[in-house]
């Protein structure tokens, strides 16, 4: 079983590294990885020249600046593994990322596929991720869970058939995956082998949460899914954008907006929570600790 590993990169060299180095440690061996340089105009090339002379695995592909799904696909064309993982350059691999997914196909006997791993912020965490399991079928599970791009491993038979949507600069990772899950199954382990380094450049902003709404209600517009499913999917999007305000410290507009995500679905699970958020932010509800004081 063998594994290409796709990682567009744009202006990152200081991150590059470190993201080489955990493919590169890798408990599991039989990989290529390719860097597809999207228009860099720092040492991009430099630095990874320097890998590809002290490995033949590292492979390097320029093109001009067409964003991170144009050089995603190329990367796909490039390929030769059986199996496609992603990695953006400013993630990292845990060591055992590669032999999870590789005991995860094998369990399911080869079957071509999309497939998930779990997700750690920061660091490394032994902590099991914990999905959403209230779907009825692939689609909604992919909807109602948030899945990051390098979390992905997929048959690249199916690649070959399904491309990265080059017209969606945010959500379209989850557009694939939705038009995957269409017509192969789904599967997930529960160990947090990738890890999202948060950084203040991250492209996760105000502006990508409001465009991925966007996207989000576009897909919808697309599939069949029963309407309570639809409305946690919208609500959980629109609390996504409530956050952004409050790491902004603009308290009215995040009042505003989680106001809006509770009354979008009434009956969703996380409105204990938003309520007491809400409390929070006129003072008559003082939490222990709050992630968005980070």
């Amino acid at each position: 079983m063998n594994f290409s590993i796709i990682l567009p990169t744009h202006n990152r060299a200081s991150f590059l590294p470190n993201a080489v180095k955990s493919v590169i440690n890798q408990t599991y061996s039989n990989w290529e990885l390719i860097v597809v340089d999207d228009g860099s105009t720092d040492n991009t090339k430099d630095i990874i020249e320097e890998y590809i002379g002290k490995d033949n695995r590292i492979k390097y592909i320029y093109q001009e600046n067409q964003e991170r799904s144009s050089a995603r696909n190329n990367g796909i064309t490039n390929s030769h593994g059986e199996w496609v993982c992603f990695l953006d350059s400013d993630d990292l691999f845990h060591k055992t990322h590669l032999e999870e997914f590789k005991s995860l196909i094998k369990l399911n006997n080869l079957e071509k596929g999309i497939y998930f791993s779990g997700v750690s912020i920061g660091e490394f965490s032994k902590e099991l991720e914990v999905y959403d399991l209230s779907h009825k079928n692939n689609i909604e599970f992919i909807m109602i869970n948030t899945f990051a791009t390098p979390q992905a491993c997929v048959s690249r038979s199916i690649l070959n058939e399904q491309k990265f949507n080059e017209k969606i600069d945010i959500g379209e990772d989850r557009d694939l995956w939705v038009r995957i899950s269409m017509n192969y199954p789904v599967f997930f382990h529960c160990s947090k082998t990738l890890i999202q380094i948060d950084h203040p450049n991250r492209s996760v902003n105000l502006n990508s949460e409001k465009e991925s709404l966007q996207t989000l209600k576009s897909i919808l517009k697309t599939i069949k899914i029963s309407r309570a499913i639809k409305k946690k999917i919208l609500s959980n999007s629109i609390f996504n954008i409530s956050k952004m305000y409050l790491r902004k410290n603009q308290r009215t507009m995040a009042f505003l907006v989680i106001g809006r995500a509770i009354l979008k679905d009434i009956s969703n699970k996380q409105n204990k929570h938003r309520i007491l958020l809400l409390l929070s932010l006129i003072g008559l509800y003082k939490p222990i600790y709050s992630e968005y004081e980070k």
